[in-house]
């Protein structure tokens, strides 16, 4: 599994349990390079397993929540 693979994975598991968060706040929580998330995160978007929207009251930011294209399980 690649460096990239693995960050990935966080990246879905942070999401998941705090639904919106900006490239800042998803490295924050990860503790992951902000090269590492916007690499990761554009993959996950052209995948559809994560989804991006305009903040509207800063239109230079951008959110990002889970896509329709994933179905977590948790136990």
């Amino acid at each position: 599994m690649s460096a990239f693979a693995k960050a990935s994975e966080l990246i879905l598991d942070i999401l998941a349990s705090h639904r919106k968060l900006s490239q800042k706040g998803i490295a924050t929580y990860g503790k992951i390079p902000a090269r590492t998330v916007r690499y990761n995160l554009k993959q996950l978007v052209q995948k559809g397993l994560v989804r991006e929207s305009i903040v509207w009251n800063d239109l230079r930011q951008k959110e990002f929540e889970l896509g329709d294209g994933l179905c977590l399980i948790r136990y």
